[in-house]
């Protein structure tokens, strides 16, 4: 059966600022129709009353760690982990081993993703030959060879001539630069934010300034170059008033915010150990302030989760030595409305632009995040009424990495549909 029908669920329209009461018609994986009243006595029914539906969700920043790191993660386990958290498309980051930085990887990782067949996976190519920050990858066959993005995420791009030139080039290719901030020279071993708790418990400290001071100098080259250019991870609040000022300057620039640093602060650390070391680091409660009044005045446009799944060995031992990152990618959905709908700073609809149709325009991806007639039928349907506990013990994700196990989250994702097929249905 290739035809589907969506009835009796509010209808989120971010393309067009509303939401409707509709149903949702699919036919060979496509929206064919939206309106109240649809029957087909041929398609496959669900019922969608008392919950949203909307075009599915994107995430522009997860760790799936193949090739070479497949014991953390891999493609068909980071897929059936995007499928239950409610997203129908990802963009996997190119710090793998090796490196996403020639066009074979490139085309074996699509084949894998192709033959796997549950989510929309899309690649983003490192800037920089073996993520070393010295020498340009060949922009041009990685974009043949499907890579949609670039960035050397994981390390921060400190040759200011390599990233000016790359700006230049990447707009003849139309291809978007995805920047990790981080001032390695300020930053050095440091494990922390720099503050109180830092100095209580002994770590190294890793100061906001090696966040700020990297990304004034990438908003004057995103200005000076006019490329595409987004900030992943935001963490400090100067971060967000800097943005905001070159924004107003018509610089083209975005960025993206965790829901880890929505919910966390510093002193988390104390509670959660290593499994709340991240990077960049929990900062404190004036950047979370900071960081929630920037996507109310849309400064950040894009929630990214920036999925990191670890070994239970990865994160074990001494806290100095625990690897950085959070595995969150099936309650990221949860996670972000408790941070930003519970806490009245956006509302629904917001929150779709925010993780489907920003996402969607930025990539270039015109076929998805929009819900409306001609549109590929990737839908999301979330209760906003569900609670759940989360049970990381449950995680499809190889990474059980998590600080958030135990928490009572509302507002899950019930249905996941790609390309007009029914991957995560209903309970």
């Amino acid at each position: 059966m290739n035809k589907l029908l969506i009835k009796n669920g509010t209808v989120i329209l971010p393309q067009k600022d509303r939401t409707i009461e509709a149903d949702v018609l699919i036919d060979d994986g496509v929206i064919v129709q939206i309106e109240p009243g649809i029957n087909d006595g041929k398609a496959e029914v669900i019922n969608a009353s008392g919950c949203l539906v909307g075009p599915g969700f994107i995430n522009i920043h997860v760790h799936f760690r193949e090739p070479g790191e497949e014991k953390k993660e891999d493609l068909l386990s980071g897929s059936r982990a995007a499928i239950k958290g409610g997203f129908t498309s990802v963009l996997c980051m190119p710090n793998t081993r090796p490196p996403i930085d020639s066009p074979l990887v490139i085309s074996y990782l699509l084949s894998r993703a192709r033959e796997i067949g549950l989510v929309n996976v899309f690649l983003t190519a490192a800037i920089s030959l073996g993520l070393e920050g010295k020498a340009m990858t060949d922009v041009g066959l990685l974009k043949n060879a499907g890579a949609i993005a670039l960035s050397d995420d994981g390390k921060c791009v400190k040759d200011s001539l390599l990233l000016y030139r790359l700006m230049t080039y990447s707009k003849y290719f139309h291809m978007p630069i995805i920047l990790h901030e981080e001032d390695t020279d300020i930053a050095g071993e440091g494990q922390v934010n720099e503050g109180k708790m830092a100095f209580k418990m002994g770590y190294r400290s890793l100061p906001k300034v090696a966040e700020d001071s990297i990304i004034a100098r990438d908003l004057v080259l995103a200005h000076s170059t006019e490329a595409l250019v987004h900030f992943t991870h935001l963490s400090t609040a100067m971060s967000v008033k800097l943005i905001e000022w070159f924004q107003g300057q018509g610089v083209k620039v975005s960025s993206d915010v965790t829901p880890h640093h929505l919910l966390l602060d510093d002193q988390s650390i104390l509670q959660y150990g290593n499994q709340a070391k991240v990077k960049p680091p929990l900062r404190d409660q004036t950047d979370i302030v900071a960081l929630k009044e920037g996507i109310q005045r849309g400064v950040i446009k894009i929630l990214a989760s920036d999925h990191a799944p670890h070994t239970h060995e990865d994160k074990e031992g001494d806290f100095n030595e625990a690897a950085f990152g959070i595995s969150n990618l099936e309650i990221a959905v949860p996670l972000y409305a408790k941070a930003l709908i519970e806490d009245g700073i956006i509302n629904w609809l917001d929150f779709w632009k925010l993780l489907s149709f920003n996402p969607a325009q930025f990539l270039g991806l015109i076929k998805k995040g929009s819900l409306e007639t001609g549109m590929d039928a990737d839908i999301t349907i979330l209760d906003p009424d569900t609670h759940h506990e989360v049970k990381v013990n449950e995680f499809v994700s190889k990474g059980r990495n998590c600080p958030f196990d135990g928490w009572q989250l509302k507002g899950w994702p019930v249905a996941t549909i790609v390309n007009g097929k029914i991957m995560m249905r209903p309970s």
